[in-house]
């Protein structure tokens, strides 16, 4: 019986092609780091940029309302510039006169320090059974340190104090590097401002440019870019107002109560309530130790305390729930990370941006198919409704 010879086949065996859900993700992933990484290694240029835009959509609506009055565009935008500058400037000369005057009246108000921290000293001082505690866990900490140091091998020495040598500077070293930080924040306010007017004299340009840059449907980038703009300058123009609102009365408030540098406190309550969470904390605590330390008593302290609560009240449960409405159209878990993921990357200033930033990134996710994700994660819609409108496409 004759048995066929087995025939072995040279050719190699197909592989599995890789799944294009992976390939999709790994590319997205790719992405999204090249784009972190620009986003940090390029904030010199990106965060003026950045804070320009911001002052555009601050300023657009009250450009617009001057267009619609008749009065030429590039007139209008002067108008408003010259406005914006000569209230900056004003804000800025009234916060220097108080810190002047606050830099002069701080040294008399020692001794009312010294005293109510002797008051609050018993009040500070642990308890019995708090101070037994504190010594146990010194007990144990020093016997883990002897334990751990019977265990080091002998010819271990202690390490050896590193002397560092001191660099004396001269006052006219000081002195220059003060006037280039000085010249180098000019300079940027000086091109944030510049930039802004391009983008408000230009605005229908850069839109179109944009457009022709970022290619697709165009109809959908178009509506996806009016529709963000129109949202970014509501939210940022309420956003003002309601901290307009809250600053003055502040201001008012502890200027009637007493407390030195009342219109400063104010305004610095108006910039820092741009901050999200952080900020009117932030506002607060100022206020309040300045008062602890003018008063030799603690009325002003209990006074500007009820003060910022009854502000913070009816700023948070009144006039922010009427003033926004549905503007951003982001959930407050959104906010708290993208506060939290450009304050990492650009300091502060990342703080201030995160909101407006966020907005353009959930109405880009609305309309663009590749950024659906963004809308079903950040927006304030819930799941299903954000889903389908991801989804809808028009005819």
């Amino acid at each position: 019986m004759n048995i066929p010879p087995t025939v072995i086949s040279t050719t190699p065996a197909p592989t599995q092609p890789v799944m294009p859900g992976v390939q999709r993700f790994v590319l997205c992933g790719a992405a999204l780091a090249l784009g972190i990484l620009g986003l940090h290694f390029g904030k010199a240029l990106l965060i003026p940029l950045a804070l320009a835009a911001l002052l555009a959509f601050v300023l657009d609506p009250a450009v617009n309302w001057l267009q619609r009055r008749r009065l030429p565009r590039g007139l209008a935008v002067g108008v408003v510039m010259t406005m914006a500058v000569a209230g900056l400037l004003g804000a800025t000369a009234v916060a220097t006169v108080q810190v002047g005057e606050l830099g002069q009246e701080l040294p008399t108000h020692r001794q009312n320090i010294q005293k109510k921290l002797r008051e609050l000293r018993p009040a500070l001082t642990p308890s019995g059974t708090t101070r037994e505690v504190t010594r146990l866990m010194d007990m144990v900490a020093r016997e883990v340190e002897t334990t751990t140091r019977a265990f080091e091998p002998p010819g271990t020495a202690a390490p050896k104090v590193q002397q560092v040598a001191v660099e004396t500077r001269s006052s006219s070293e000081r002195t220059i590097d003060l006037v280039m930080t000085v010249g180098v924040q000019l300079a940027t306010v000086a091109f944030v401002l510049i930039l802004a007017v391009i983008m408000l004299l230009q605005r229908a340009e850069l839109r179109d440019r944009l457009l022709r840059l970022l290619g697709g449907d165009t109809p959908r980038m178009a509506e996806a870019l009016t529709e963000s703009g129109r949202r970014v300058s509501r939210y940022l123009t309420a956003q003002l107002m309601v901290n307009l609102g809250y600053g003055v009365p502040m201001a008012l408030g502890l200027w009637c109560i007493g407390v030195p540098g009342a219109w400063l406190w104010g305004g610095l309550a108006t910039v820092l309530r741009f901050v999200p969470y952080l900020g009117p904390a932030l506002g607060a605590v100022f206020p309040l130790v300045l008062a602890f330390a003018v008063d030799p008593g603690w009325s002003m302290v209990l006074w500007t305390l009820g003060l910022i609560a009854t502000l913070e009240l009816v700023s948070n449960n009144v006039v922010e729930p009427l003033a926004y409405g549905g503007s951003t159209g982001v959930s407050p878990l959104a906010v708290l990370l993208s506060a939290a993921f450009w304050a990492l990357l650009w300091g502060p200033v990342g703080l201030v941006l995160a909101t407006p930033l966020t907005v353009c990134l959930v109405v880009m996710g609305r309309h663009l198919a590749p950024l659906r994700f963004l809308d079903v994660l950040f927006s304030s819609a819930p799941p299903r409704k954000a889903v389908s409108a991801a989804s809808y496409t028009p005819r």
